[in-house]
């Protein structure tokens, strides 16, 4: 065999191989793979076949091919796809180059920026129209078809495609070959992993041969030829279709100025964007809730983005198991299924609030009244304790004129909402606070606390109501802030004084709950009123994740209530926030309200759809379907069985989502989301004074994830109320959020 038959024989090779990473293999392909054309020619290779490793993976992967009917093989290769290369499963083989060069699961790093690199000096680019990445291994080999064709057909230098094959294919692909043979189920991927590394080590030895001036191994010759022979009985189609002509010039560096979603705070953050790819975040200077200053999360925000978790396509349930689909069969399938279903016995589940005016609207519009958030998990019984006390849902401490802070389950050092109360509660120790932690454990704001309470879990209410004890019986409370500020005084009084129930919540009655001494108590009690109202007492989800806590975090906050504390300096802020404009122009119509007036469950505190009640409902027959926007009801939601139970006999349920999460994995349709880097909003928040946050789009979705508001008005389209939702940019509803303030976005 001449020099440019091997290199077109080596083309097809690696064009074979392509082929099969790139997408899930199509039916045809399975049919003529079954077929008599190509699998004699496999069999008269595997009789003379001498490189043990590369026959034994091609024996695996035509015993995969003939395991059934082409019809019942292509099925179980899609699953099979899915779970491999879409995450569709807790075990994916990833198939990118950033993975193994760095070992950690993240992608769009270094071997990105050098695969455009080769491929631009070669004269081309990643096709945009192939969804996934420049250094997935179907791009990389496909390249390599490229440079033996273009050695072939153009006599080009054979050093650069060894070149490529020794810095790039060789350094990764043993590694991901290994994990696709363990990850894998099906002997076709187990060995197809087999007959990659094969073909792999034995390109790696023709090119020293070929560098050398040395004659190729015989053996290899022979494999080349047969195989180029079955090959060519496939019809794999002679375009590209991972890369295409021209060369791409590379994006100069840029700053994209936005607000981190990592947490509440929504730090002022600066995205470093080169060529599309997020090479680094930091804190925006002059941001005054961040301070120029990130947390580490924040910091690494891009690593969520950059995931090799990231779900890519939308994904079909079928037999249990997850196969590609389109976005088109996605949503009829969703829509399908909510039309035929009453609005009423569909649960929406919202775990995230990324233009929520958008997704609420839509599900306003489609009629369901049982809407859910994921506050159960976070700080909910705090929240409805402060709006019930006082209308606040997170009253947060004015730190910098502080004299006495009071902290009961909250590590602000490592989980503070924003930097800036990072900030200044540290200054408040420096320049004399006294900071009090109250926590099971030494936790790093109780680092650098003035005095840390090592209480018994889930006994913060105990020891607040031992401290109101203290301030009401020794008259030591804001009377004159009492009678005019507050209701419901004197009954409190008597719950603490036993007169109600004949049990007073003395320190000593606490004492003996809690496991702090009656004289810390009694004596914190004395502190705090003598620093009043320069002062606050606080929660956080230390406290609200636990027993009774709805009632534990009301006996705190009144520590603030007896004092006078709320709004004064020093003590916790009430906090009006903007109001944004609708994001419907004047001349929109806006979306009706079809919201069935109804409630699912009802409580003393909560009434619509309870999550307690969730099993309960779909055993009754009041649910029988669930949208979860980017929520994970099985983990925020208490007893996981039971809910995940409830999912399993719903009639449907979808999962717009990034990740595959525990609730996820039981949904019956999962359409892929974005992160927050890759979608815009503009949002009103608050961090000590109110705020309007413009979270701006850093780079284009990846892969086939879409921003929500594109998801959510696509869904309404097809739910006939795609009129409403008519803006083909963010920037058209931005505009409109923003028309009734000062400042308008340019």
């Amino acid at each position: 065999m001449d020099i440019k038959a091997m290199n077109l024989a080596r083309a097809k090779m690696y064009h074979f191989l392509s082929a099969s990473y790139r997408d899930e293999i199509p039916l045809h392909l399975v049919e003529q793979m079954q077929g008599s054309d190509f699998l004699d020619r496999i069999v008269k290779l595997q009789e003379v076949c001498t490189i043990q490793d590369f026959c034994s993976g091609l024996n695996r992967m035509t015993a995969g091919l003939t395991a059934g009917t082409a019809t019942e093989v292509f099925s179980e290769l899609r699953y099979e796809y899915a779970d491999l290369f879409l995450n569709a499963s807790n075990n994916p083989a990833f198939p990118y180059e950033s993975c193994y060069a760095t070992r950690e699961p993240l992608v769009m790093q270094e071997p990105v920026v050098a695969m455009r690199a080769a491929l631009n000096a070669a004269g081309v680019h990643k096709n945009a129209d192939y969804f996934d990445l420049d250094d997935h291994i179907a791009v990389e080999l496909e390249f390599m078809r490229y440079l033996a064709e273009q050695a072939a057909y153009k006599d080009e230098d054979q050093a650069s495609q060894f070149t490529f094959l020794r810095n790039h294919l060789m350094g990764w692909t043993v590694e991901f070959c290994a994990v696709l043979a363990s990850a894998a189920k099906t002997d076709f991927y187990r060995g197809l992993s087999e007959l990659t590394m094969s073909f792999l080590f034995n390109e790696r030895m023709f090119s020293f041969s070929m560098l050398s001036e040395q004659a190729t191994s015989q053996a290899y010759v022979t494999i080349l030829e047969q195989m180029a022979a079955a090959i060519a009985t496939l019809d794999l189609g002679e375009e590209y279709t991972t890369i295409a002509e021209g060369a791409e010039a590379p994006e100069k560096l840029r700053s994209v100025n936005t607000h981190c979603y990592i947490c509440l705070g929504l730090c002022g953050q600066e995205v470093k964007v080169k060529d599309n790819i997020i090479t680094g975040c930091k804190g925006l200077s002059g941001d005054p809730k961040g301070g120029g200053r990130l947390c580490i999360k924040g910091a690494n925000a891009h690593n969520n983005t950059y995931s090799a978790y990231r779900l890519k396509t939308p994904l079909i349930k079928e037999n249990g198991r997850f196969r590609k689909a389109s976005w088109d069969e996605a949503m009829d399938r969703t829509v399908e299924n909510l039309k035929k279903i009453d609005p009423v016995q569909v649960g929406f589940h919202q775990g995230n609030d990324f233009n929520m005016w958008c997704y609420e609207a839509v599900m306003a519009a489609y009629g369901t009244p049982n809407k859910v958030t994921h506050r159960q998990m976070c700080d909910n019984p705090a929240r409805m304790a402060n709006e019930k006390n006082f209308s606040e849902k997170r009253p947060w401490i004015d730190y910098a004129n502080s004299k006495f802070i009071l902290l009961f389950g909250i590590n602000e050092l490592a989980t503070s909402a924003g930097q800036r109360k990072v900030t200044v509660l540290k200054q408040a120790v420096k320049n004399g606070a006294k900071l009090v932690v109250v926590d099971p454990r030494r936790c790093e704001t109780a680092g650098i606390a003035t005095e840390w309470i090592c209480i018994k879990p889930g006994t913060d209410g105990a020891m607040a109501m031992g401290m109101c004890h203290t301030l009401v019986k020794e008259e030591l409370y804001n009377k004159e802030f009492v009678e005019q500020w507050t209701y419901g005084f004197e009954a409190f009084k008597k719950r603490l004084l036993g007169e109600e129930d004949g049990v007073e919540r003395t320190p000593e009655w606490a004492a003996e709950i809690c496991g702090v001494s009656a004289e810390t108590i009694r004596r914190l009690a004395h502190e705090f009123a003598a620093a009043s109202p320069a002062a606050g007492a606080n929660s956080w989800t230390g406290v609200s994740q636990g027993t009774n806590t709805l009632h534990a975090v009301q006996a705190l906050i009144a520590l603030n209530g007896l004092m006078g504390c709320f709004d004064a300096p020093g003590g916790p802020g009430l906090i009006s926030k903007f109001k944004l404009a609708s994001p419907w122009g004047n001349d929109q119509p806006k979306p009706p309200n079809n919201t069935a007036k109804v409630k699912l469950d009802k409580g003393h505190l909560w009434s619509g759809w309870i999550p307690g009640y969730f099993e309960k409902d779909v055993d009754e027959g009041k649910l029988k379907a669930m949208l979860c926007y980017f929520g994970n009801p099985v983990m925020s939601c208490g007893n996981e069985a039971s809910v995940k139970r409830a999912i399993e006999k719903l009639e449907f349920s979808c999962s717009i989502d990034c990740f595959m999460s525990n609730t996820t994995e039981l949904c019956d349709v999962v359409l892929p989301d974005c992160t927050y880097l890759e979608q815009s909003r503009v949002v009103t928040d608050w961090m000590y004074e109110a705020f309007i946050s413009l979270g701006q789009k850093a780079i284009t979705p990846m892969y086939q994830s879409r921003a929500i508001v594109s998801i959510f008005s696509e869904l309404a389209r097809r739910l006939g109320f795609g009129e409403y939702f008519p803006w083909k940019s963010d920037e058209e509803y931005m505009e409109n959020q923003m028309r009734n303030q000062e400042i308008q976005i340019s």
